[in-house]
This record gives structure tokens, C-alpha cells and sequence, in this order.
């Protein structure tokens, strides 16, 4: 019998991922990566380009999508991407779903391929918590860092969305002199005032203090590559936490590498 695959996506801000996952073992394959276009034609040809390919190879049965901003999931529209704005308002699983992959009855009882999407932060830590450094928690922030922050929250073991689905926007919160987390600490700040470790210590610790997770998990470009200093990161998070027993939280970098959000993407077809 012939293997089938999900096919994960991760759309970020300066690099698209593909993976593919073992519908039944878990098993992990990055099949493409490259760098974002910088208008929506190109961008929307580059993705057409790699997953003809890749349908026309493998036995591909569900396209999960991680997007960069705020997901309105029921009706499938990127609603706001505030690093590729002009993909603002994109209806992305009806883009996905025109791709030819391998029909199967599901155990839903669908027929057919399915797509599904989300905010990419939560498909970090739907990754890291189903298959990575999460996996023996039920209370978890995950904090993105790349070309912007972004973060997920799973309370009680179920990722939290929100009311409005828009739950995990860390990067907004206003932390000095009327300035985003993300201005202060993301890439461009970065490039512009050098390490950036404390200001990403000092947004974990409003974070810890106000949802008291049992782990803080990192990823992104700017904790793998981008020279975050994780020690600083810790100890100054420890200095501003108040509660003595919070400041026992682990903060720690996720086990998936860069791969993390577009593992994540495929699991929206398996976990929780």
C-alpha cells in the first residue's frame, strides 16, 4: 500500500517551508524552502510551482497551512498579515484547495482531500506540544521570533484561540515608550541595536505574569539563527516575574528547529 502524507505549510515572513508528514508515523520530511516573494503574484506562482510537484509525486491526502497574522479559520481568509500586507484579506484555503491530491474517505466521512489553516505562532506549538518540548505539559506559551513575534497559548491542554480567533498576538503588546514587543525585539530591531535578548526576557516575564504557564517554548529565525542569548533571556525574564513559584517556568528552546511551524501545519489533521 502506497504511503500517504500530509502536506504542512508554513508561510513566513522571510522563508516559506513545506514538509511532508507520515499520515500514520509521524515521520517528517522537508521537501521545500524558499524565500518569500515580495508581491502577490510571485508569491502565489512560487506556492503554485513547488505543491504541483509535489502532488503529482506523492500521495498527498490533507494541505495544512500556517499563516503569518490573524486567521479568521471558519471562513479560511487571512485576515491580516501585518509583515506581507499584501496578503491581507487572501482567501487561503480556497487557494490550496484547488490542488489535485489523493482522494480518501476520512474518518469524518468526508471524501477527498482536505485543507485546513491557521495562525503559524499556533502551529509552532501545536508542533512542539504534540511532537516536541511540549509534550508533557498542558499549560504553554510559544513565543515566534523572526521578522515579527508572534505566540500560542494552550491552557489545560487545548489551544486557546480566543473569541475572535486572534488569541497569541504577543507581538503587540506595548511594553516601552509606546512601542510594539515586536518593534523593540523582533529582526529589524534587531539589525538595527544589536542583541535584543532582554527585551525578549522582559516580554516573557509580563507573560508568565499573567497566564502562569508551566513552560515557555521559542522558536523562530531569530532563536535558531539570529544570535538571541538564551541565558539573558532567562535571567532577566527571573528578575521581573513576581511570583516565586512562576519563576520556576522552564524557558526553553523548542526541539523541531525551523521546521517547527510547518510540522505544526500538518498536525492540524492529527492534534490537539
Amino acid at each position: 500500500m502506497k504511503k500517504t502524507f500530509y502536506l504542512g505549510i508554513d508561510i513566513g515572513g522571510t522563508e516559506i517551508r513545506g514538509i511532508l508528514l507520515d499520515s500514520s508515523k509521524n515521520q517528517r520530511f522537508l521537501v521545500f524552502n524558499i524565500v518569500t516573494p515580495r508581491n502577490k503574484k510571485s508569491f502565489l506562482s512560487a506556492l503554485n510551482e513547488e505543491i504541483n510537484g509535489l502532488t503529482q509525486k506523492k500521495k498527498i491526502i490533507g494541505i495544512g497551512v500556517g499563516l503569518p497574522g490573524i486567521v479568521d479559520v471558519k471562513r479560511g481568509i487571512l485576515a491580516k498579515a501585518p509583515n506581507l500586507p499584501f496578503l491581507n484579506g487572501w482567501q487561503a484555503k480556497k487557494f490550496f484547495s484547488k490542488f489535485k491530491t489523493s482522494p480518501v474517505t476520512h474518518p469524518d466521512g468526508r471524501y477527498g482531500a482536505r485543507v485546513k489553516i491557521d495562525n503559524d505562532s499556533r502551529c509552532f506549538l501545536r508542533g512542539e506540544a504534540f511532537l516536541g518540548a511540549g509534550k508533557n505539559y498542558k499549560n504553554i506559551v510559544a513565543l515566534t521570533i523572526g521578522t515579527g513575534i508572534g505566540g500560542g497559548l494552550m491552557i489545560n491542554d487545548k489551544i486557546y484561540y480566543g473569541s475572535h480567533n486572534s488569541a497569541g498576538e504577543f507581538g503587540h503588546m506595548i511594553i516601552g515608550d509606546k512601542k510594539s514587543f515586536e518593534r523593540l525585539g523582533a529582526k529589524k530591531a534587531f539589525l538595527k541595536m544589536g542583541d535584543t535578548s532582554k527585551i525578549i526576557g522582559l516580554g516573557i516575564a509580563d507573560l508568565i505574569n499573567a497566564l502562569d504557564p508551566q513552560i515557555v517554548i521559542l522558536g523562530g529565525g531569530g532563536i535558531f539563527t539570529g544570535g538571541i542569548q538564551m541565558e539573558t533571556v532567562r535571567r532577566t525574564a527571573r528578575k521581573y516575574i513576581m511570583s516565586p513559584l512562576a519563576k520556576k517556568a522552564s524557558i526553553i528552546k523548542g526541539k523541531l528547529g525551523e521546521n517547527a511551524q510547518a510540522i505544526g501545519a500538518a498536525l492540524l489533521f492529527k492534534a490537539r
